[in-house]
């Protein structure tokens, strides 16, 4: 006796995924698409704000900023004092801003250069800067003095970045060696100025032979203005800055030296302006901007709803797909198909009504069982039997529509007659 043996099973399942190929489903596909998308546009939208999400309080020299060398401090001692202040974020200057005192900071050389296309008709003063600083590291937005002997900036630099606008100019740098030395001052008109007591190291002051002298000290000029013209430079930062003005006393002489520019310039009282162009913190619009806002916001929602849908459509079908047909039919049916595609062709449609009209007769014969009968006895059958279905059109009758026909239209309608005859004959008058 033959044991019975397990038929082993030589066909293996699908087996499981594992690694990398597990991993990239298409799900996992399509959402790491789509975080693409999100990213790009992220990246693109922010790219347009990217000067209004800047950080404000960086350190430098501007009047955002609460480090010693910055100017908010003045900002708000200003603000304190009931003067009208304003952060200036546009190149131009617009016509009800033109008569208001506009204050340029500048935080490092080479960055007058945009000060060569200043109007010099509109009221400004440039402060000029002095301090090497760096960022310190534990408390962020303030500065510790850089490198160098004395952390200052080299006055041939300052010399360079104004001669555009003044022409030849010399700055000096003065240093007696106390930081608690005070300095005298006159104003235009000769009357001495309370300067006492202010403390200010590496005094800078500044030099030209088309400058006219506003504040001096006994070693040179510190604020002059370009003869003939509402442009005021101010040569030593420290009269102004979140440091220079720590003390009440100096407090006070940076506010007097602001409303002498103020009535000198014949400028809007009561009035600045802080210039933050220079910074970085323009507000000057972009294309970005323009397609994010009211009113182009609705336009571009409109254009990204269109693509989104454009996307779902390429991606995914709507029914099933269409299958391909051969431009000639093969087997059995290839003949026939062939013959009507031929006949379709030649425009010979017509020609075959008669054809036609005898192969719906032969159709009916057979249905009736007719075949074996003679064509006399099939005709009287037919005949009767039109006559006791009351039929309109008769056979006989479509026959002599045949030469008629002599286009589609009327070919078509044969086809429908005859098949309406094939049908009663067959059928009767159930149908």
């Amino acid at each position: 006796m033959v044991k019975a043996s397990r038929i082993k099973n030589t066909l293996e399942g699908r087996k499981k995924s594992t690694g990398f190929s597990a991993l990239m489903t298409p799900k996992m596909i399509l959402l790491l698409v789509l975080i693409g998308v999100f990213s790009f546009a992220a990246l693109i939208t922010l790219s347009g704000y990217a000067g209004d999400l800047r950080q404000k309080d960086n350190g430098q020299a501007h009047a955002l900023s609460r480090s010693a060398i910055g100017y908010a401090g003045l900002v708000r001692l200003l603000g304190d004092m009931d003067y009208e202040v304003r952060m200036a974020r546009s190149e131009n200057v617009s016509v009800e801003d033109q008569h208001a005192l506009r204050v340029y900071t500048l935080s490092r050389p080479f960055q007058a250069d945009g000060l060569d296309e200043l109007s010099l008709d509109t009221p400004s003063l440039i402060i000029m800067p002095k301090w090497i600083t760096m960022p310190a590291k534990d408390n962020p937005g303030w500065v510790r003095r850089g490198w160098g002997e004395d952390a200052t900036f080299e006055m041939s630099h300052h010399e360079r970045d104004l001669k555009e606008l003044l022409g030849k100019v010399d700055f000096e740098r003065h240093n007696k060696g106390d930081k608690s030395a005070s300095y005298s001052s006159w104003s235009k008109a000769g009357d001495p100025l309370p300067l006492n007591g202010i403390k200010i190291e590496n005094l800078q002051t500044i030099d030209g032979s088309d400058l006219q002298t506003l504040l001096t000290v006994e070693e040179g000029s510190v604020l002059v203005k370009i003869e003939d013209t509402s442009t005021y430079i101010l040569s030593d930062p420290d009269f102004m800055n979140t440091m220079g003005i720590s003390r009440r006393t100096r407090a006070q002489f940076a506010v007097d030296l602001i409303d002498a520019i103020i009535v000198d310039a014949d400028a809007d009282p009561m009035r600045v302006d802080f210039d933050l162009t220079f910074h970085g913190f323009g507000g000057n619009t972009n294309i970005i901007k323009v397609l994010t806002q009211p009113p182009f916001l609705a336009a571009t929602l409109c254009l990204l709803a269109a693509g989104f849908l454009i996307a779902w459509q390429a991606f995914s079908r709507f029914g099933d797909p269409v299958k391909p047909q051969r431009d000639y039919a093969l087997g059995k049916f290839s003949l026939a198909d062939n013959a009507a595609r031929f006949i379709r062709i030649a425009g010979r449609e017509p020609n075959m009504a008669t054809d036609y009209a005898a192969l719906v007769r032969m159709q009916v014969i057979k249905e009736l069982d007719l075949t074996g009968r003679s064509q006399k006895d099939i005709k009287i059958i037919l005949d009767r039997r039109e006559q006791s279905l009351n039929l309109v059109n008769a056979f006989s009758a479509l026959e002599s529509q045949l030469n008629q026909t002599k286009d589609k239209a009327a070919l078509l309608s044969l086809a429908k007659d005859l098949d309406n005859w094939k049908t009663k004959m067959i059928l009767g008058n159930s149908k």
